[in-house]
């Protein structure tokens, strides 16, 4: 900020400020006053001394003195205004400070909302509190009663601190309710023992993990607990919660959304959404840099999602909707992940006319809705090893366009351990196996996902 001729009764004001909320006698230069605001938490040492005005001096000071005396005020109060030098020692001696122990959420600069219980407004992750807000450890009867409601779509992560843990709290109903914009929490086992939990994540679309070393959810209720967290997934066997999931599924271990941050079993690929409507699945968070790129985010490779709300191309509306995608392109280096569950992928996407890549591709277990009404009309999955598929539950279910399924002739899907009703339902007599077999709505198990000859008809050609 530009601030022209200061006078120094300024400086000496702001200073006065200083020693008042301090209760000390310190001499202060210009450069050091923004540490010393940004110091200050309450404490009267007893000993305050105000200084006369310095003499006349000249000088030049640069703008940052009072940008950072500024921002340490707004560091105190939480506040967002800006303040001209002649403000300042005003706003010093307006601080108040917030004492005594108390559970409070701390919204820091990184976006992180910290929540602890100290005898004052504390970080223990080091970030810059812009504001505070205190918890009640009754509990909240509605999203609405929150405390900190207001900042909901300012929240990034979470971090619960160890304090918290020691309190008993039994109460978390709507804590982290619509947290839209939050993709992970850590120190959820500081949470362990609470009994009640009603809504606590609904509407949390972004969240991918909820970190805990250890937790006990034995006595507690949860009623929609994870309801619309599409992205949510547990970190030992990808467990995805469903939108009627309750609080059973807040655990450690198989069937869990909770993940142990020493114990993550979870890899990730990369989904970017570009401009010209092509989907590229690849191991790279980089997308290209010659492309316009849309949207793009991560996917877990063992996830079992349950649904839509997890893919770039997922919007409700506008250039992100599912509608948009035309062609979907898996790049080379896919072929590094050993375990893959498509889950839903391509689910829905009515203008996907082209598949490519899928030669990139081995150790996939779930394709459930993969291509589920999709517009191709020929796919091909020459170069895919099917060997260790175990679930085609529906996956081309509603492909009317889809023709030709190419393989190579040696394709053979697993005689046992693989499941798979309806995985050509309401496909259309379009489709045509290499052998002459046309697709039948009494033909739609997996079972028909192979080469069609007389003995064995089906709907692959080979190729």
């Amino acid at each position: 900020m530009a601030v022209g001729t200061v006078s120094t009764s300024i400086l000496t004001d702001i200073a006065n400020a200083i020693r008042y909320q301090a209760g000390v006698a310190t001499l202060y230069k210009p450069r050091e006053m923004a540490a010393a605001v940004a110091a200050l938490d309450g404490t009267d040492a007893g000993n305050y001394q105000a200084q006369p005005n310095m003499a006349l001096e000249s000088g030049v000071l640069p703008e940052s003195v009072f940008s950072d005396i500024a921002a340490a005020i707004r560091g105190q109060n939480g506040e967002s205004k800006l303040y001209a030098p002649g403000d300042m020692a005003a706003a010093i001696l307006a601080l108040e400070w917030d004492v005594g122990y108390k559970i409070r959420a701390l919204l820091l600069d990184d976006g992180t909302l910290e929540i602890n219980y100290y005898e004052r407004r504390t970080s223990v992750t080091g970030g810059r509190i812009v504001q505070v807000f205190e918890v009640d450890p009754a509990g909240y009867s509605s999203a609405s009663a929150r405390s900190y409601g207001s900042i909901k779509l300012l929240v990034k992560k979470v971090y619960i601190d160890s304090t918290i843990g020691a309190l008993g709290l039994t109460n978390c109903n709507y804590w982290f309710n619509a947290f839209a914009n939050c993709t992970e929490i850590r120190g959820f086992e500081n949470l362990s023992g609470m009994t009640s939990a009603n809504q606590m994540f609904t509407s949390c679309g972004s969240p991918e993990t909820i970190y805990a070393t250890s937790f006990s959810n034995s006595g507690l209720s949860g009623s929609l607990m994870f309801n619309s967290c599409n992205r949510l997934v547990g970190g030992t066997d990808g467990f995805v919660p469903s939108t009627t999931s309750g609080a059973s599924v807040c655990k450690l271990g198989a069937g869990g959304v909770l993940t142990d941050p020493n114990d993550d079993r979870r890899t990730w690929f990369w989904a970017h959404f570009y401009a010209d409507s092509e989907g590229v699945l690849t191991a790279s968070s980089t997308p290209d840099a010659t492309r316009e790129l849309v949207a793009s985010n991560r996917i877990c490779t063992i996830g079992k999602y349950v649904g839509l709300g997890f893919t770039p191309w997922d919007g409700v509306t506008g250039p992100t909707h599912r509608q948009h995608l035309t062609s979907a392109t898996i790049a080379s280096d896919m072929a590094g992940f050993s375990y893959l569950n498509f889950n839903y992928l391509f689910y829905s996407c009515t203008s996907l006319a082209s598949v490519n890549g899928l030669s990139n591709l081995s150790g996939v277990r779930a394709m459930r809705y993969t291509f589920s009404s999709c517009a191709f009309t020929t796919i091909d999955f020459r170069g895919f090893d099917p060997l260790t598929l175990t679930d085609l539950f529906y996956t081309f279910s509603r492909c009317s366009h889809v023709t030709t399924i190419y393989a190579d002739s040696t394709w053979a899907i697993p005689s046992s351990g693989i499941t798979g009703s309806q995985c050509f339902y309401s496909c259309s007599t379009s489709l045509v196996g290499g052998n002459g077999t046309t697709w039948a709505s009494g033909k739609t198990a997996y079972t028909y996902f192979r080469i069609d000859a007389a003995s064995t008809p089906g709907y692959i050609t080979a190729s």
